[in-house]
């Protein structure tokens, strides 16, 4: 996702492809069973087909036009989970969204500052979400049946000068990755919340990862250059790129999406 460009690319036998914009801008993708894309954007959860029609399915985010989405993913049941964030970065407007199988959102979560990363320990019973206007990464208990959290508490404070925490991804061992927003790193860090490891970037503004590849063994991480001045561009020409790296652990596969409208599923039936 390129959020500020609106943009969806896709990387392939090393080239990237855009592969569509979407008006109004767009944060997350999520794939489904039978191939099609679902976007959150600011006008809330779309759907894309394979012939390349969109359909809004559903507002995510009401009465804040302020806030746009950021970051989302999929949990093992296809609930979609959506954050909001003032656009401007100033307010605590921002929230947590579950979104169920008929395309209906709930807030989770409110005051939060920049709602970033998120996923789940492989046993699907804690969850992991990142305030970056905060500069924290909390732990819940999460009862995946009836997409509830437990108590929070703070699995990682990340420290100023170490940047913001961004984008977050779980592997197959329940270590938790971080990007850091001006902090030039990716951190690793186990289950308790301690420092595994750093892996550093020739760039200051990482911002998410994902583990890719036919064995998921390989790290995928992205990065911005919006913002930077010309002389911070200078010294870190390739801001904006997309890197990757072998890490010696292995990812997850992505869950899919089974979010259908409750128009659109009655209709299916009524076919049936």
């Amino acid at each position: 996702m390129d959020i500020k460009g609106a943009d969806l690319l896709s990387y392939r036998e090393n080239a990237v492809t855009r592969i569509r914009s979407i008006a109004g801008g767009l944060s997350a993708v999520f794939l489904t069973a039978t191939r099609r894309l679902l976007y959150a954007t600011t006008r809330g959860l779309m759907s894309v087909d394979q012939r390349g029609r969109n359909r809004l399915l559903g507002p995510i985010e009401r009465g804040r036009p302020h806030n746009r989405t950021n970051d989302g993913k999929c949990d093992a049941l296809g609930r979609l989970w959506i954050g909001t964030m003032d656009a401007a970065e100033r307010a605590f407007t921002g929230a947590l969204y579950r979104v169920d199988q008929g395309a209906s959102a709930t807030r989770i979560l409110d005051d939060i500052g920049v709602s970033n990363g998120l996923d789940w320990s492989p046993d699907g019973k804690t969850f992991y979400y990142t305030d970056s206007k905060r500069r924290l990464i909390w732990r819940f208990p999460f009862d995946m049946q009836s997409g509830t959290l437990g108590t929070r508490a703070v699995f990682a404070n990340v420290p100023r000068d170490h940047g913001c925490p961004d984008g977050l991804t779980v592997d197959e061992e329940g270590f938790v990755w971080s990007a850091h927003w001006d902090g030039w790193r990716i951190t690793r860090y186990d289950p308790d919340g301690r420092v595994e490891r750093v892996v550093w970037l020739p760039v200051p503004r990482v911002t998410s990862m994902c583990f890719g590849g036919p064995r998921l063994d390989t790290l995928y991480i992205t990065s911005a250059r919006f913002g930077l001045t010309y002389e911070q561009l200078k010294e870190a020409p390739l801001s904006g790129a997309l890197f990757s790296c072998q890490p010696g652990v292995t990812g997850r596969p992505a869950n899919y999406a089974r979010v259908v409208p409750v128009r659109q599923r009655l209709s299916a039936e009524s076919r049936a």
